[in-house]
């Protein structure tokens, strides 16, 4: 491959376009308070690009796949929920980035955890009926955290409802029109772009938005850096023990593992952009930063699980 043909490759690196979306945040950070509002319909676009997919005939043989819904949602809503809602109280002083942690805490699995499963030679079945059943499951658990932890006083449930609509909802509808008309397959071939491009925008704007926050208050991120750590890191090895002893299997644990350490990151920052604040948006921009360096790392780990 030459020179000019690996450098193009970059651009088409997930890992790559995210990590240049972090830079030029705090490099251009300018152009952030122009895309902010662009923020939910790119994110509902990536949604929509990347569940189209998924066909609901998979959901018709309950006794198949209750177990890799029942073990997503223990994984996300209870083991990964619990713990970052603990850590925000626990190490987190700032009222907006223990807001931000409490959106995560909220918020359905990265759509991510579909391809990364692929790539690390996991149950990728068990990993896409997980998925899209925690994705159902938040359309009713993100309002009932919110009123607990905030009120509908403080955040109006009818625009919470609006946002998860733009999220979820829609993005699931529009999905299966696009398959039923056959337009997905001809999308197929741009997916990967649309999907990193869009992501590309709302990292930047995300970290754009609260460029002071990370050159020049730095250390008053250090909390919310340990708790991204202990969240991915230690969360999943945790986890690995404990279903290898088990007697999971190594496929289905890499699945329990990406479940378990994963959350969309880019659907907490949308909402904290839309409900709240800049700065509640820092703890995913943080933790997004976490899952692609836990990424890498799973790569060469995986090799040696058992």
């Amino acid at each position: 491959m030459s020179a000019s043909s690996r450098f193009a490759s970059l651009f088409r690196n997930a890992g790559f376009i995210l990590a240049l979306a972090f830079v030029v945040g705090l490099v251009l950070p300018q152009g952030a308070a122009e895309t902010s509002p662009a923020v939910v319909p790119l994110l509902a676009m990536v949604m929509t690009m990347s569940i189209m997919g998924v066909s609901p005939r998979m959901f018709l043989d309950f006794r198949k796949v209750s177990r890799p819904i029942l073990l997503s949602l223990l994984m996300n809503y209870v083991v990964l929920t619990l713990a970052l809602i603990g850590l925000s109280f626990l190490i987190i002083r700032d009222y907006e980035l223990r807001t931000g942690f409490i959106l995560l805490a909220a918020v359905p699995p990265a759509v991510s955890v579909i391809p990364f499963t692929y790539r690390l030679g996991g149950n990728t079945d068990f990993s896409l009926v997980g998925t899209v059943a925690c994705y159902l499951a938040a359309l009713f658990i993100v309002p009932i955290i919110s009123v607990v932890f905030w009120g509908a006083s403080v955040i109006q449930p009818v625009s919470l409802l609006i946002t998860l609509g733009e999220l979820i909802a829609l993005p699931l509808a529009i999905a299966q029109l696009l398959r039923r008309t056959g337009i997905a397959s001809k999308l197929e071939r741009y997916r990967g772009t649309i999907v990193n491009w869009g992501f590309f925008v709302v990292v930047y704007t995300i970290v754009g938005l609260n460029q002071s926050a990370f050159l020049e208050q730095p250390e008053r991120l250090l909390p919310t850096t340990a708790a991204a750590f202990i969240s991915t890191f230690v969360l999943a090895y945790i986890i690995d023990r404990v279903a290898r002893s088990s007697g999971v299997d190594r496929a289905s644990r890499i699945s329990l593992i990406l479940s378990g350490t994963r959350k969309n990151y880019g659907m907490a920052a949308a909402i904290a952009l839309a409900l709240f604040s800049p700065r509640a948006a820092v703890p995913a921009a943080v933790a997004m930063v976490f899952a692609i360096v836990h990424f890498i790392w799973l790569t060469f780990w995986v090799r040696r699980m058992r």
